[in-house]
């Protein structure tokens, strides 16, 4: 019994030294350098930090806002050979030679309204109707617009706004049906607006209701496609984004006028650089297109009320020239 015993404290690992005694007062850091050190191997240099994983650098890195997402743009419609309002366009009566206008989006900063992701938007346009003797030429053309809105899926924005006119036919036909002395019109409106750059389809769908000047119902519904890159010359080139429109009205330019107002297709051909100075995510952009538009059911009935104002088919060219920011 005597001998196990002896063999098994043989066997035991022999017992660590016992720690030092921690020293007594207070304790000096001065002589403490967070410095690496140096040493005769790294040839009196301190040795470099070792490289970081380039995703770990790209973590530490401020976000980067795409240059797609501006927060505003203006543009400016040089030049189109009718005036139109969806599709719906006046006769030489009231427009001999064409419509200009200057109009401007832009985002406020704050895109997370009551935590809820809803975003605010000011808009306006002032324009001038070129060559028209009456009314409508003596009186520019304003738009004011209100808009709130949220994008609910990618690529999808839905919106809710008002709307304010002075002039052109909105305020034109308010004071002609005797509605409005001032060449007023103000609406509320609804819109999905859809744009997939990736896959180029895009479109919207609008419903109005007008409450001043002209009171009534008014729709817009437009689908299209972006073919990318079709044209190439050089440095240039452009895109082909082809579309087709669609406004129905309910008693919106007057009573009993129900039906579509106009349909129209339209071709547009966006311009780009390869260098990226021009179009696509660039601040200028450069956009000539043509449309067709042929009036519906609703031409009659306004001729009815207005006389010969609206025209049966127009052909329109024009070029629209802006800056994102």
């Amino acid at each position: 019994m005597r001998y196990s015993s002896l063999l098994l404290l043989a066997a035991l690992p022999v017992a660590a030294e016992v720690p030092p005694t921690i020293p007594s007062g207070p304790v000096s850091y001065d002589s403490v350098s967070y410095e690496p050190a140096l040493s005769e191997s790294t040839g009196g240099y301190a040795p470099e930090a070792p490289a970081l994983p380039p995703s770990f650098n790209a973590s530490l890195s401020a976000p980067v806002t795409p240059a797609s997402e501006h927060c505003g743009q203006l543009n400016l419609n040089a030049y189109s050979s009718n005036y139109q309002v969806r599709g719906m366009g006046l006769t030489d009566e009231y427009a001999h030679h064409g419509y200009s206008s200057l109009s401007g989006s832009y985002t406020l900063p704050n895109r997370n309204l009551f935590g809820r992701g809803i975003q605010q938007r000011l808009g306006g346009e002032l324009g001038a109707i070129w060559g028209a003797d009456d009314i409508l030429g003596d009186t520019p053309l304003v738009r004011f617009d209100y808009a709130v809105g949220k994008e609910i899926f990618p690529n999808l924005m839905a919106e809710v706004g008002y709307s304010l006119h002075h002039g052109g036919m909105e305020g034109v036909f308010a004071h002609a049906s005797g509605n409005c002395p001032h060449r007023l019109a103000e609406d509320v409106n609804i819109s999905l607006t859809f744009d997939d750059r990736q896959r180029g389809f895009f479109g919207h769908a609008l419903a109005g209701y007008g409450f001043q000047g002209l009171t009534g119902c008014f729709f817009d519904i437009e689908a299209g496609y972006r073919f990318t890159g079709v044209l190439n010359c050089g440095n240039f080139g452009a895109d082909v984004e082809i579309s087709a429109g669609v406004a129905p009205s309910l008693g919106y330019w007057g009573a009993g006028v129900e039906g579509v107002d106009a349909y129209r297709v339209k071709v547009a051909l966006p311009v780009f650089t390869h260098n990226g100075t021009l179009g696509h995510d660039a601040h200028p952009y450069l956009r000539p297109w043509v449309s067709a538009a042929w009036a519906g059911s609703n031409e009659d009935k306004m001729t009815r009320c207005y006389g010969s104002a609206v025209d049966n088919f127009q052909l329109t060219v024009g070029v629209d020239l802006g800056w994102k920011f």
